[in-house]
């Protein structure tokens, strides 16, 4: 399935979460949270959508899609093989499937997920979509260091409102700064020149490897 032919993007953020009952009931909404430091900054654009189904979660690409906002962040739980939304399991091939139509090359993705993002979800969404990067915490998480986290690294992305998009240098620079600050690692993938293939940036160490 290719992309669909679209206006071009706006230098702004699309945010969709969803959670586990129990994290429901404690009031963790991490993106939520997230949404509003953004807001309060009034640097950022930002747009939230909270979701509990495979249904919705199609829905709530369609509506990224038409907001022709340019960086979709996805807060929710998962596994090495499948996103975990409130009441069903996507597999990584589904998930792909279920984007492609609504991610051009200009558009990044963004996961606050614990084990999410690795080879297979990169494979998976880089071959069914022109998506440009895929980028993800490596290890878990506590609710309140993830949204503080990716509070600093949007907060380094947009301050600067001369820059009107993400470049790999400067995203791979406010990784390294948060890893310093946070003392998390992440995983960041980038579509390579061939289109069946993706290189990993270990902005931990500031080495790359290529895969494909």
């Amino acid at each position: 399935m290719t992309s669909r032919t679209r206006a071009r993007t706006v230098f702004s953020l699309f945010i969709i979460e969803s959670l586990r009952f129990v994290d429901e009931k404690k009031l963790w909404f991490e993106g939520k949270l997230l949404s509003d430091i953004l807001r309060m900054s009034r640097q950022i654009e930002v747009e939230y959508l909270y979701i509990r189904t495979r249904k919705e979660l199609a829905v709530a690409l369609k509506r990224f899609h038409d907001s022709k906002k340019r960086y979709l962040h996805i807060s929710c739980h998962g596994s090495p093989t499948e996103l975990g939304l409130t009441l069903d399991d996507v597999p990584f091939d589904e998930f792909a499937d279920d984007l492609a139509p609504y991610m051009d090359k200009s558009q990044r993705l963004f996961f606050s997920a614990c084990s999410v993002v690795n080879a297979k979800l990169a494979t998976a969404v880089m071959q069914g979509s022109g998506c440009r990067s895929i980028i993800g915490p490596k290890e878990d998480i506590s609710f309140g260091d993830a949204a503080l986290m990716w509070a600093s690294f949007y907060h380094l992305m947009f301050r600067d409102k001369s820059k009107s998009k993400m470049t790999s240098k400067r995203i791979a620079s406010a990784l390294r700064r948060v890893h310093y600050a946070f003392s998390r690692e992440f995983v960041y993938f980038t579509r390579a020149d061939n289109r069946r293939c993706w290189d990993e940036i270990d902005v931990n160490r500031k080495v790359s490897q290529r895969r494909s």
